[in-house]
């Protein structure tokens, strides 16, 4: 009998440890918080959490790293949580506003930071300074070399040579559009991607297309966010249109793309390229080297009114200050000298003890 009841005893702590262990991330005021990136504390891709702030398990991790573009990043000990639940710090990150001058460009530098992980393992890290330009009249932006005061690290997987690739392709560092007033209004990116807006009250409107929820829209007074699932509203398009062998191609890749992006708005309720805050771009697909994820990370530093004398003078300016590669710590003291969250400790020697590429 005892045999019988230490067996079972066994096997009960086996199923209870093997359960998943789901977390809610959530903001000060209960919302769920959505694509925050969980890492374990040696760096490694855990899972990003979903529309609804929520990760089904944090496969087995006894601590887990929170990062997210808006709020402070955390270390967290998943057993002390309540009910899974934990609340992320808003961040107070404010800019300067510019002054209106007769000039054709708006300048916006930002600081970015990428991840790359193959099989959620961290392989790759790059944080750095990118110029931007936006020409009002052309409606175009025009970027400066993002290797500026760029830090990297990582093993050899091939990684840099994408990395440089997709940090265009993901606009990592380049100012968004805010395509959330275009949605809001039923513009161009609406029709093209068949999505609708719900209200649900306090600012927040839900994005949806005829297969579900695709994102979310908040306004907060002077503040806009905007959270897209990408990959979901692209794949329904590539459907709906009849484009089968893009549709094939990215479902064979289980294709994913999600980004958020937070603009400020003016007086009149308008976002314009001026008002760009912070970007995030969560994008991934199955490679030759198995699950590739990338995570990037923009934050504006600073806004100006130029012209394209202007820019390439900045341009001049920022290649000499940052003439050499800057070190982790140098950038992180960078960063955190405009507001933008640090990483956790645990996260800098995760990132510190990848080999440098060769």
């Amino acid at each position: 009998m005892k045999k019988y009841l230490f067996t079972l005893a066994a096997f009960l702590l086996t199923t209870l440890s093997a359960k998943a262990q789901k977390i809610t991330v959530v903001d000060s005021e209960g919302n769920g918080i959505h694509l925050v990136t969980v890492l374990a504390e040696d760096g490694n891709l855990i899972g990003i959490t979903d529309l609804s702030g929520t990760l089904l398990d944090v496969k087995g991790a006894k601590k887990v790293i929170l990062t997210h573009v808006a709020y402070k990043s955390r270390l967290v000990d998943v057993a002390s949580l309540q009910a899974g639940k934990v609340t992320m710090e808003d961040l107070d990150y404010g800019l300067a506003e510019i002054v209106v001058m007769p000039k054709p460009f708006i300048y916006v530098e930002t600081y970015y930071r990428a991840y790359a992980f193959a099989n959620d393992s961290l392989r790759y890290y790059c944080a750095g300074i990118l110029p931007n330009v936006y020409d009002k009249d052309k409606k175009k932006v025009k970027v400066g070399s993002y290797m500026v005061a760029y830090g990297d690290f990582g093993r050899n997987l091939d990684i840099r040579t994408t990395w440089s690739v997709r940090m265009q392709h993901l606009h990592g560092g380049k100012i968004h559009s805010c395509g959330a007033k275009d949605l809001q209004k039923g513009g161009e990116m609406s029709q093209k991607y068949f999505t609708t807006l719900t209200d649900e009250g306090k600012g927040r409107q839900r994005v949806s297309n005829p297969e579900g929820t695709v994102g979310f829209i908040e306004t907060d007074k002077d503040e806009i966010r905007m959270t897209i699932d990408a990959a979901k509203m692209q794949m329904y398009r590539n459907k709906a249109l009849g484009q089968n062998k893009l549709l094939k191609a990215r479902e064979k890749k289980e294709y994913d793309y999600k980004f958020n992006e937070i603009f400020n708005l003016d007086e009149d309720g308008n976002a314009t390229m001026a008002d760009y805050v912070m970007s995030s771009d969560h994008w991934e697909w199955n490679g030759s080297k198995g699950r590739m994820k990338f995570i990037i990370e923009s934050y504006a530093i600073e806004h100006a009114y130029i012209d394209a004398k202007d820019f390439k003078e900045k341009k001049k300016e920022l290649k000499k200050k940052y003439e050499t590669p800057m070190k982790l710590d140098e950038l992180e003291a960078l960063a955190t000298s405009h507001g933008i969250p640090a990483l956790t400790p645990s996260l800098c020697r995760a990132i510190e003890g990848l080999k440098k590429q060769k």
